[in-house]
């Protein structure tokens, strides 16, 4: 482990601050995508060497590093907890929970002001999002329709004017009867919105 002992010590002196990105639309705590965490720390790694390879297997998700040069590998799992493993939409969750825990692990890194952001993984049975003073919040049944797509959702009810930026499901009033009518027409709109974007860049 000698050669890449040393490659992830440059690694980790060469890794960048993370800031968070996203707010849990569950339980409103701050958290860095893992999407912005591989884009920012996939290329120092690969800067020293070092190839990361994921995948699932049973109940648990996996990340390896191998140093391409010497060949040598150092392994990382962690286990999926999920209450319902047939419901795609929470192992999806799960496992981005999971790998977002292994890449924080391999980097060294840890975002600004982290919260956990694993609620909607880890406890099957959260409090319906309806709580607070004069709001209307949505059943939980909805909410967990969009699964770990919740953060599109909420940038395209922000596009939309339904709420304000950084405001969570349980601040949704105006169409809110059309979201409980019909979310995946909503989580539909919400993905296009998203493209939209991405090809306006």
């Amino acid at each position: 482990m000698k050669e890449l002992a040393k490659a992830l010590l440059q690694a980790h002196n060469e890794m960048p601050v993370i800031e968070n990105n996203a707010v849990n639309p569950h339980f409103r705590s701050n958290y860095a995508t893992l999407d912005t965490i591989i884009k920012q720390c996939r290329p120092v790694f690969s800067k020293q060497g070092i190839a990361v390879l994921e995948y699932s297997d049973a109940d648990l998700q996996k990340l390896t590093l191998i140093h391409t040069e010497s060949g040598e590998e150092l392994y990382s799992s962690i286990e999926l907890r999920c209450k319902d493993v047939s419901n795609p939409q929470q192992l999806k969750s799960a496992q981005t929970y999971a790998r977002r825990m292994l890449w924080l692990s391999a980097t060294g890194v840890c975002p600004v002001d982290e919260d956990d952001d694993g609620n909607q993984a880890s406890q099957g049975d959260s409090k319906p999002v309806t709580q607070g003073k004069g709001k209307i919040g949505l059943p939980q049944k909805t909410v967990e329709a969009f699964g770990a797509e919740g953060e599109i959702v909420l940038s395209y009810l922000v596009s939309v004017k339904a709420i304000k930026v950084g405001q969570g499901f349980d601040d949704v009033q105006k169409w809110r009867s059309e979201i409980i009518a019909d979310p995946q027409k909503v989580l539909e709109n919400a993905r296009q919105h998203q493209i939209n974007l991405k090809g306006k860049k």
